[in-house]
């Protein structure tokens, strides 16, 4: 039973690194793409036709994401923190 407490601890906190992994990704090619517009641009202003909120609407998601990660590995490595203490106790009291 604590196994596999510890083992879903690890789990969610793989699952949020890989989340945050993603939600970097996404930031970066976000700002790339960005400032490669901006200089094919005339005056420094985006294209015509490009769509300048998507790209802002595309980091804010990524932001989130990589808020949501944070927590999700917090909760992970706090699973595996008390799976661990149950652990300990548990041999103490059969020693």
């Amino acid at each position: 039973m604590i196994g596999s407490a510890i083992n879903s601890g690890f789990a969610s906190i793989q699952s949020g690194m890989k989340l945050m992994d993603s939600s970097a990704q996404t930031i970066a090619r976000q700002t790339v793409a960005s400032s490669d517009s901006g200089d094919r641009a005339s005056g420094g202003q985006p294209p015509e036709g490009s769509s300048l909120i998507s790209a802002t609407g595309d980091v804010t998601r990524a932001l989130i994401e990589r808020r949501q990660a944070l927590y999700q590995v917090q909760a992970g490595a706090k699973i595996v923190q008390t799976s661990d203490k149950a652990l300990g106790s548990l041999l103490d009291a059969m020693a």
